[in-house]
């Protein structure tokens, strides 16, 4: 424990969740406790998972004494021996992929609940669309394309309403926010009878939000958009990690546009995804390097 602390690199919450590993683990071996402490570590600064190969048999980067991690093989059989790290699935405070991906079991899991939602969602029935008017309405909204081509605005609002979910990504200056804003403009001509037709744009922080918010009254004034933070959109039930928007009280929305999705964290998305209807249909905008 004193190598690891003199690297200067760990959080005392790091240590004692290293400890803890370890007195959980039955085995005092300082490899299962190196990888815990890199892994709360890893957690610490927005990382999913910790991956043992990167680091393995080479020098932490940035400490302030020297420290080299195991070789991968060894690493992951002191793991794997640990009763404190279990497979994928197991109900361990550890998981261990196959691919040597350490995670906190609360992260593999978020994981898994946001990749299960949008694979489920990716691959449900697409909503009912009358797709020759679809064509008809988006030229009506979209300019003709200064060059011949694809027009990837038009593509993106085509996607983004006629599946349940859609990803829109560009760098800046691209178009995206012009695209949003004309995708709910072509959605709420589409949907004349429905009223009030319940479109939600939401982004990770007050700024984003208020950006966008601006953005798409200047292109459409009088949008029919709500623009909120997802924390104050899912409702945050006070001193908890919980919200009041979940699976068994969802959000009413027929369209959900999340702005900078690639900041967004993982535990969030997740309870995001939990609260919302499998009817609604969603799109992520975000810079497509950000989001790969």
């Amino acid at each position: 424990m004193n190598d690891l602390d003199a690297t200067g690199l760990f959080s005392a919450a790091d240590l004692h969740f290293a400890r803890l590993m370890v007195r959980l683990g039955g085995c005092d071996d300082p490899a299962v406790l190196l990888a815990a402490a890199l892994a709360s570590r890893a957690a610490g600064a927005g990382d999913v998972c910790l991956d043992l190969r990167r680091l393995a048999d080479d020098l932490l980067p940035d400490a302030r004494t020297p420290l080299r991690c195991p070789p991968a093989e060894p690493w992951v059989a002191a793991l794997r021996s640990s009763a404190a790290v279990g497979l994928p699935g197991d109900r361990r405070p550890l998981v261990l992929d196959e691919r040597h991906r350490l995670y906190l079991h609360r992260y593999w899991d978020y994981e898994q609940r946001v990749a299960a939602a949008l694979r489920e969602r990716a691959g449900a029935d697409p909503p009912a669309c009358d797709r020759a008017r679809l064509k008809a309405v988006i030229a009506r909204h979209f300019p003709e394309p200064p060059v011949e081509g694809i027009d990837w605005q038009r593509v993106a609002a085509a996607v983004a309403l006629l599946k349940r979910v859609a990803v829109i990504t560009g760098g800046p200056g691209t178009g995206k926010t012009f695209t949003v804003a004309r995708l709910i403009a072509v959605f709420a001509e589409l949907e004349p009878g429905r009223a009030p037709l319940r479109v939600v744009l939401a982004a990770p922080t007050g700024k984003a939000a208020a950006r966008l918010g601006e953005a798409l009254r200047a292109a459409i004034p009088g949008a029919p958009a709500q623009v909120a933070t997802l924390h104050r959109l899912l409702q945050p039930v006070a001193g908890t990690p919980h919200f009041r928007r979940n699976a068994a009280n969802p959000l009413t929305a027929d369209l959900v546009v999340v702005d900078e999705a690639s900041m967004v964290d993982l535990a969030l998305m997740a309870k995001f995804l939990d609260a919302l209807p499998a009817e609604t249909r969603l799109v992520l905008v975000g810079d497509k390097d950000q989001l790969a």
